[in-house]
Parts: structure tokens; sequence; C-alpha cells
């Protein structure tokens, strides 16, 4: 019995047997490259770059230094990276964004079916993309078959991450706010209940001199008047005036709060800051002619020399068993 034996030499000299072969899959497969290269439908991918300032520099304690200075870093840390691409990924993001760069109209889809809504955001999913980088910014790129189109995704994009993140922090003050407000209204109308109280006392028992046991500052003077229960009316007077003057001291504080919490929640901060904004790209993405026609080229061939020592190896297995 023949022993089988297909080695280097003969791995050889099949190649060389069928180099003409060989040879022509490999212009065919270039040259399918180029047609496939000309024929395929471009695509643009376009991006920007931005940083994440600290969301606490915009905290009301930060801007107005209340106790004591505290040094806070203007660029947001790993946690606040983590959030923005968090807001980057979600729905309502995306929402946003395709309604604002009209891909109803770019992409000939109604946004107001749920069909079509859904194309609409299954189409930006796949060609939107947010990315940290080695320097501690961010970059949003967006790919389409348009440059215009994919520049203005891009730059929209950060436009509308930037508002959501902000509104993030500018609504919880806002909520804080206002309680504050609502406190400030229920003390200033407890302030105007003691003040009619007290000046219903003070003309019934003709009490007219500052007493108010709360008012260190105050000189004992006269006080004059009298009739029946003066006393007493001198004692609730007092009473009052001590609970009025700390409501009043209360309503001073929050009055001052309120105007230190209307600025830290002010459209005027930003918390993104584009350093590169995404302009109209030149070029398409993806691999040029000359690259695909030499990749295809290169797997022609390689498929072509596969299949010829294929070829060869089974006609010697076939001959040695004949």
């Amino acid at each position: 019995m023949d022993t089988l034996r297909f080695d280097l030499v003969d791995i050889v000299k099949a190649i060389q047997k069928k180099f003409r072969f060989i040879l022509i899959m490999t212009i065919i497969a270039a040259l399918l490259g180029v047609v496939f290269c000309l024929v395929k439908k471009k695509k643009y991918k376009a991006a920007t770059r931005f940083l994440v300032a600290n969301p606490l520099t915009g905290d009301h304690n930060y801007l107005f230094r209340n106790h004591e200075t505290r040094f806070v870093d203007y660029n947001g840390g790993d946690d606040d990276l983590d959030r923005v691409t968090a807001f980057a990924n979600s729905d309502t993001v995306h929402d946003r964004i395709i309604r604002n760069c009209q891909f109803q109209i770019v992409y000939n889809a109604d946004i107001n079916t749920p069909k079509g809504h859904a194309f609409l955001m299954d189409i930006f999913n796949k060609n939107f993309n947010i990315k940290r980088t080695e320097y501690k910014d961010m970059e949003i790129s967006y790919m389409a078959y348009d440059s215009v189109t994919a520049s203005n995704v891009a730059n929209m994009s950060v436009k509308v991450l930037e508002e959501v993140y902000r509104n993030y922090y500018a609504s919880i003050r806002q909520d804080i706010y206002n309680s504050i407000k609502h406190k400030l209204a229920d003390v200033d109308s407890q302030v105007n209940v003691l003040t009619d109280t007290l000046g219903r006392l003070r003309d019934q028992y003709k009490i007219y001199g500052i007493i108010s046991p709360t008012r260190q500052t105050m000189i004992n003077g006269d006080v004059k008047g009298g009739g029946n229960g003066y006393g007493k009316a001198l004692e609730v007077v007092q009473n009052i005036e001590a609970t009025k003057d700390q409501l009043v001291e209360d309503r001073a504080k929050f009055a001052s709060i309120l105007n230190e919490f209307s600025a830290s929640f002010n459209e005027d901060m930003r918390f993104l800051k584009v350093i590169s904004k995404a302009d109209p790209p030149m070029d398409p993405k993806g691999p040029g002619l000359l690259i695909t026609a030499i990749v295809a080229a290169m797997l022609g061939l390689f498929f072509s020399v596969v299949y010829v020592l294929l070829m060869a190896y089974y006609k010697m297995v076939n001959s040695i068993q004949r």
C-alpha cells in the first residue's frame, strides 16, 4: 500500500501548476473590491470633544463661601463622567436629539408612530457613540451618509446632553429653593398674625415700649400703661415679641438663602465645555479605494491558494486509493 505524502515540494508544485488560475482569481478579487468600494454608499463620521466640569462649582456653598474657604477642582471626576455617559445613553436624551435634528425628514420616517419612532431610535443607536479619552475629556461621534448631518447630530448631542446634565442638578436645587420659599411664606403668615396680635394688645393696654427680652442690646426704659390685666398683658407681649423677633430673623435668613440658591441654578452656568467642535468631515469613514483593492486581492490570493491545495491533495488521495 502506497504511503500518502503531501509535503512542501508538492505544495510548491501545485501552486506553480495553477499559478495562472491563482493570479486570475487574485485580479478578479481586487476588481470586485474596487467595484464594491465605488458602489458602496459612503458614510461620514463627525466627532466633537468636550470637558466635564465639577457640578460642585455651582453649589451655593461654594459660590458664596458661607462658612469656610473650600477649594474645589473645576474638572469633573470619574463619577461625573459616569453620570454624563449614563445620560448620553438614555432614551430620553436620544429622543430629544432625533427630534431636534429632524430625523423624520433626514431618514424619511414618521416619528409620531411607534414603528417610525423605533426605526429612528435604532438608526441613532447604531451610529451614535460616546467614549472617554486618556486626557479625561469625552468624545461624541455620529456616522451618517451626509457629512453635514453627521456634524449637526454630534454638535446637537453635546448641546442636549449639557442641558439634561445641568438640569439634573438644577432641578434638585430648584426643589430645595421651592421648599424654602414655601417655608418663607409660612413664616410671613405667622409674623403677620403675631403683628396683628401685638398691635391689639399694645393699643388696649397702652404698652408702646420695646420690651422684647431677646433684644440683648436694648436698654430698659420706662414702660407706661395700665388697666385691668396690665401685668399679664405685659408678660404676653414679651412672649409674643420674643417669638416674633425669632421668626423675623428666620425670615431674613430664608430670604438670603433663596437668593443664593437662585444663583446656583442660573442658566448661565455650563457643566460641559466643548473643546473641539464637530465639522463636516471631508473624507468618508472606512478604508479607501487602494486599501480596499489590496485587502480584496490578498483575500482572493489566500482562498485561491487554499482551493488549489485542497484540490491537489484530494486528487492525490484518489490516485493512491485506486
